[in-house]
């Protein structure tokens, strides 16, 4: 139980690493459209990716987990690209 605490530790980790730095990212380059529409997409990839390795390592991971966390993803992108187009 102690290592899979520990791995979690890890992942989460890198999730919220990864969102921080796409965040500054976007404060940095707020005034770019194109390479906020483009950060959008890389923190939604991300995301999926992140929700895809994470449950097959937790040996938890089908296709109904995978549709929900593509489906997701491709709607927090959808979303953000809406905003964006603002």
């Amino acid at each position: 139980m102690k290592e899979k605490s520990g791995t979690h530790v890890v992942e989460y980790s890198v999730l919220l690493i990864l969102t921080f730095i796409i965040g500054l990212l976007f404060y940095y380059f707020r005034y770019n459209h194109g390479v906020l529409i483009f950060l959008s997409g890389v923190l939604s990839f991300a995301y999926i990716l992140w929700g895809l390795v994470h449950h097959y390592f937790e040996g938890r991971l089908t296709r109904f987990i995978a549709a929900e966390y593509i489906v997701f993803g491709v709607l927090i992108f959808l979303l953000l690209y809406t905003v964006l187009n603002f």
